[in-house]
């Protein structure tokens, strides 16, 4: 029988699928060929079927599925620890006021690109994005290699009062130029019901439909949102969207902090997706969200970082760890959410949140090889009797040591390949002397 070829196989590793068994393979091995997963198994069983350009030992090692951030703002790397310790209102009139002066493609480009090497250090290989300039972090991520998920984002925030971006012909035009790239996924999206009006989610609806593309916003994050959104609408976020017809399987929703028993079950009914921001919820005081809840009802619960300003890290080992305890201590129920739902919410569920589900998310021949290989030879993961339970209550992201995504080695030994980070973190830097003088 002649071997196929192939352009990696990596060798010797336990492979923690996340498929819809849970399959957990000792001594595995993974074969790619033109961005794709071709074939797992065990090592015994695979004999002299590949010949690979490239094999890769991870012996003592685990490969996962890379992680999904369901939400974030990649360049608010910009503004980490700028503004701290105040409500999630007072932090925006802020921040609005820096962005609105800071912000340009060279900015945005330079922030994006720290936030990249920052998620793929910590295991990510896919992230949603809701940020300005997102022309010119297309060209970035496209530059890096890292997946992401984005799209014309309409607001009037102030400042940013006349973006000629913000409409039906712009967003379309964007689209079509982006449409069928490998590494970005296009989404409509809205800053929130209290940013925007109802010819924008009107606009959204319409394109969303003509294009067959899913929607995200953020909803529900804090009382004073819901306060601004009855004022404005006489409805809750939730209900706004839900009349203009912007729930459903392909929109996601960041936060949803402040859900009524109502609202939850509408959203388990419409099948539409929460990302919930543990640490950025609580560090603007905007309160817990009631994942625990969301999850025995049947709504889909991905996981975000948010932005740097508001978080401060963009790992989501940290952020499922805190998720986890949290609900935990507000339930007083030790059994809500275990290591292996909460690693599923961070990978397959995550990648179904943004509606990669067939894509990524679980390591399954034919889908994409966004793979992620840990060290579990490591002091703070030994011994190991669960690694669900290590995944979410020991790890750490410095455990990371290759990242694959769509089959191109990303980083390997903790080494980045395709993004200079001292070019990088100079640039911010640089960015930040500006900062330090508005």
């Amino acid at each position: 029988m002649q071997s196929l070829i192939v352009d990696f196989l990596l060798v010797g590793g336990t492979i923690v699928t996340m498929d819809s068994e849970r399959r957990i393979i000792q001594n595995g091995i993974v074969a790619v060929k033109n961005s794709k997963i071709v074939w797992i198994g065990a090592l015994d069983q695979v004999g002299t079927r590949f010949d690979p350009a490239q094999t890769l030992d991870v012996s003592e090692k685990v490969i996962i599925p890379g992680m999904v951030n369901a939400h974030g703002h990649w360049a608010m790397t910009l503004f980490r620890g700028l503004i701290d310790d105040c409500s999630l209102e007072s932090w925006l009139e802020k921040i609005w006021k820096v962005e609105a002066v800071i912000i340009s493609a060279k900015s945005v480009v330079a922030g994006s690109e720290l936030a990249m090497i920052e998620m793929i250090r910590s295991g990510t290989t896919c992230a949603a994005d809701m940020y300005w300039q997102y022309d010119e972090t297309f060209e970035a991520v496209r530059r890096a290699g890292f997946r992401m998920v984005n799209g014309p984002s309409f607001a009037n925030i102030p400042g940013f009062e006349n973006r000629k971006d913000v409409n039906y012909n712009a967003a379309v035009e964007f689209l079509d130029r982006y449409h069928g790239d490998p590494l970005i996924h296009l989404r409509m999206q809205a800053h929130s019901t209290y940013t925007t009006n109802q010819k924008m989610l009107e606009d959204i609806v319409r394109i969303a439909e003509e294009r067959n593309i899913g929607f995200i916003t953020h909803a529900s994050e804090s009382k004073g949102e819901l306060e601004l959104v009855r004022k404005k609408y006489g409805k809750t976020p939730i209900e706004v969207l839900d009349s203009v017809g912007l729930l459903g399987e392909k929109t996601l929703l960041a936060h949803c902090v402040h859900l009524s028993d109502v609202e939850i079950e509408r959203l388990a009914e419409t099948h539409t997706s929460v990302a919930h921001c543990p640490s950025s919820n609580l560090k603007l005081s905007s309160g817990i969200a009631r994942v625990a809840e969301m999850v025995r009802a049947g709504v889909n619960v991905s996981i975000g970082t948010d932005g740097a300003a508001s978080n401060n890290d963009l790992d989501l080992f940290h952020e499922a760890q805190l998720a986890a305890l949290v609900q935990k201590g507000i339930t007083g129920d030790p059994t809500v959410l275990p290591g292996e739902k909460v690693f599923s919410m961070l990978t397959i569920d995550g990648a179904r949140a943004v509606g990669l589900a067939d894509r990524v998310g679980s390591i399954e021949v034919g889908k994409l090889a966004d793979l992620v290989v840990v060290d579990f030879d490591s002091a703070n993961l030994t011994p190991c009797y669960d690694l669900y339970s290590h995944f979410i209550y020991a790890i750490s992201a410095s455990n990371v040591c290759h990242v694959m995504i769509n089959g191109k080695m990303i980083m390997q030994n903790r080494q980045m390949l395709t993004l200079d980070e001292e070019k990088v973190k100079s640039q911010v830097r640089g960015i930040a002397q500006q900062i330090r003088l508005i």
